[in-house]
């Protein structure tokens, strides 16, 4: 390995060596007690929606593992917006029957998609192979994107949308 390469964590086995995807395309594994190494401790600031809660900013480690903990699971990635924004949800959601949370709406007004369980959205450019933190241009239009939670009914075979302000959100205005 060249000296600067650069790569992701992506797990430490139960023998302590850290398995990395490097940017050269190597999966090779550093040993902490040979390998000379630095760790970037990076943030994100990114926009969590929890079902039933205001969509809310929060700052994160850039890293798997805390991604995988907000969102109760394994990762997976969703870009249903025009812009370079990644919903980044649990990958079987639906499947344990989180929650529902927030519909994905087309430009018609109709809903495409429910997101089950808790999600977050950050910057995912397509010119990178890593999530960044959310432009405050962007950051402002989903906070009010998703900002009140919602309910879903099913009226006749058609599901329902119904926003609603939370008592956090009424107590603010008092």
């Amino acid at each position: 390995m060249e000296p600067g390469t650069e790569g992701v964590v992506d797990h430490v086995d139960d023998i302590g060596q850290i398995h990395v995807n490097w940017e050269n395309g190597s999966r090779l594994a550093l040993d902490p007690l040979r390998d000379r190494f630095d760790l970037h401790d990076e943030k994100l600031r990114v926009i969590l929606v929890r079902p039933g809660e205001e969509a809310e900013l929060k700052e994160i480690e850039d890293t798997l593992l805390e991604m995988q903990k907000l969102v109760g699971g394994y990762i997976e990635e969703y870009m249903p917006f025009c812009d370079e924004v990644a919903l980044v949800c649990n990958e079987e959601g639906k499947m344990k029957r989180l929650p529902l949370n927030r519909g994905i709406l087309d430009e018609d007004g109709r809903i495409r998609d429910i997101i089950a369980g808790p999600f977050f959205l950050c910057y995912a450019p397509l010119s990178s192979d890593r999530f960044e933190s959310m432009p405050k241009e962007l950051e402002d239009k989903y906070l009010k994107l998703f900002r009140y939670p919602e309910h879903f009914i099913n009226r006749g075979g058609k599901v329902q949308v119904i926003r609603y302000r939370t008592r956090q959100d009424h107590d603010r205005e008092r």
